[in-house]
């Protein structure tokens, strides 16, 4: 029966591959238009929290606005978010979502529907305080504006360089540039996409069927999604489209520890976070042979790995 109902899932994401991604699904944020977050009743949240890497600090909550991340764990968008609330040691959970039956923000169907999250479907969504907000972009703003209120001279310094236009580019190059070149890279071959879609076994919140439905049917969607992906914006070459990206972000860098200067800038965070999210697969070794290597490596000592962010969530 179990094996039944597992292959049956298959063959409905197999008709909508270009959906059921975590990756494909992420890449269409980048066309969403901007919504204004406005504050919503959290009553709805039944999700057990888990706790961050940052959540060494987690003494800090009672005093902070809590945040809760509904994920994808190598969406680039929300591993842009943890890595700015990783840089600054603040306390934060996640809610992984399932990428086939999406039921963890099932609750936005039953949002009024003015709401800007009423139906929204995509990742990440973030609680931040009182507040529930959808795209990225706009999580980012919530989070530099409580960022901004912290008393450490680390946080003050990253708020403030978002004001500046160049970083602001660079953040907006982040997202429509470079992002839209991983889902390629994580998927040019059935066996990197089934690779890159291994976290599901990891998540202690899915069901074995869960896990194992969404690792066979995701990796095959994702594969299958990636030929329209590489049309849409007119991608040949996946490793060299993101190496010649690199190679632009390391001539910004023009040979400085970070674009910050001597710190890492709201800039380098959005930039890392994005990366972030290829790590541990084939496609790292991309990164690691470009000449933005030795950056990358000092934003990991400072910021930590993808994986070793997960473990430690999942390990409470």
């Amino acid at each position: 029966v179990k094996a039944m109902a597992l292959w049956k899932r298959v063959g409905a994401v197999a008709r909508y591959a270009a959906m059921a991604s975590p990756l494909a699904a992420t890449s269409a944020v980048m066309a969403s238009g901007v919504l204004q977050a406005k504050t919503a009743d959290a009553s709805w949240t039944k999700m057990r929290w888990f706790t961050s890497q940052a959540n060494e600090h987690a003494s800090d909550f009672s005093s902070r606005v809590p945040i809760k991340i509904y994920q994808y764990e190598i969406c680039p968008f929300c591993n842009k978010l943890k890595a700015v609330l990783d840089f600054c040691k603040y306390p934060y959970s996640t809610v992984e979502v399932n990428p086939l039956t999406k039921k963890e923000i099932k609750f936005t169907s039953e949002l009024a529907s003015e709401h800007p999250c009423s139906n929204y479907r995509k990742v990440p969504i973030a609680v931040v305080g009182e507040d529930l907000i959808p795209d990225s972009s706009n999580i980012l703003d919530a989070i530099v504006e409580k960022l901004s209120k912290e008393n450490d001279e680390k946080s003050k310094s990253l708020c403030l360089s978002a004001k500046d236009p160049e970083v602001r580019g660079w953040m907006d190059w982040a997202d429509k540039e470079l992002a839209v070149l991983l889902f390629p890279n994580l998927t040019r071959s059935f066996s990197e996409s089934y690779e890159a879609f291994s976290y599901v076994q990891e998540v202690p919140t899915f069901s074995l069927l869960d896990k194992y439905s969404n690792h066979v049917a995701g990796a095959t969607a994702m594969w299958l999604a990636q030929g329209k992906l590489k049309k849409k914006y007119k991608i040949e070459d996946e490793r060299a489209a993101l190496a010649s990206s690199l190679s632009k972000w390391a001539d910004a860098l023009d040979n400085k520890l970070f674009l910050g200067g001597s710190s890492p800038n709201l800039a380098d965070l959005c930039v890392f976070g994005v990366l972030r999210a290829v790590d541990g697969s084939a496609t790292q070794k991309v990164i690691e042979d470009s000449p933005v290597a030795d950056w990358y490596k000092r934003m990991r000592e400072l910021v930590g790995e993808r994986g070793g962010a997960r473990v430690a969530r999942e390990a409470k």
